[in-house]
């Protein structure tokens, strides 16, 4: 089996690969890419097995590569491999003006997307940050968008006078009645809003293509945003790693 890892701003998670059978992925939370625990953490997190290979794709930098690379030499494993954002080998070539500064994850999610069989998506990853990527049919990335996502704009209302300590409120709320449902509410119901019109405005990107983008939803908090969206959105869990295993199957 092979050992997928995807180090995020905010979670580690991490999935076994045998081509066939997807296991449900482990997470660990962790304080960012200065969190000096998370070492420690993220060994006693992952299983004893031995993979046949290890693929890695990050956005935490080099002492995150550095935390992989001593792990894999303490268990005897396969030295990682680390995704960089390369057209060649999977056909996705970006209009970015430095496409090497694509980040490694919304590449993964594009390769993902072709992988299952779409050929043009707007593709919307809810973690941290929120992205929106524009693909286009034989792989081309036409751009695409990044907003806060729900935890982050929650973290900074937090710090706000007059908000700080609101945490914890119900986010069902059209018109809230205190400050906590406010909070809540506004920041899932104001994502979501702005998810369902950059989406379109993207969509409206894509009049030459031949095919009409699928509209794809990723990402750890997918799963509250997905609701509240119209009924055209598809969701898809885990498109970084559907992108990270196709990699490892075609290296």
């Amino acid at each position: 089996m092979k050992l997928l890892l995807d180090g995020g701003n905010s979670r580690i998670k991490w999935l076994w690969w045998d081509t066939q059978t997807w296991e449900t992925p482990g997470i660990l939370v962790h304080g960012g890419r200065t969190d000096p625990d998370l070492p420690d953490r993220l060994h006693a997190a992952l299983e004893q097995r031995l993979p046949e290979a290890v693929w890695v794709v990050e956005v935490l930098g080099e002492d995150f590569r550095h935390t992989c690379h001593t792990l894999c030499q303490q268990r005897g494993w396969p030295a990682p491999r680390f995704l960089v954002p390369d057209p060649a080998p999977h056909g996705i070539c970006s209009d970015y003006l430095e496409p090497a500064r694509l980040g490694v994850d919304r590449y993964a999610a594009m390769v993902g997307a072709r992988a299952l069989g779409y050929d043009a998506a707007v593709i919307v990853d809810c973690g941290t940050a929120v992205t929106l990527d524009l693909l286009m049919p034989e792989g081309r990335h036409h751009g695409g968008l990044i907003l806060p996502g729900l935890g982050l704009m929650r973290r900074s209302l937090g710090q706000a006078p007059g908000v700080a300590g609101a945490i914890g409120g119900r986010d069902d709320q059209v018109a809230a009645l205190c400050t906590a449902d406010a909070v809540a509410s506004g920041t899932l119901q104001g994502l979501a809003a702005a998810i369902t019109h950059l989406g379109q405005r993207l969509l409206a990107q894509a009049t030459t293509s031949p095919v009409p983008p699928v509209k794809l939803l990723t990402g750890g908090d997918a799963t509250c945003l997905y609701p509240l969206l119209d009924h055209h959105w598809v969701m898809e869990p885990h498109l970084v790693f559907r992108g990270l295993a196709h990699m490892a199957d075609h290296h």
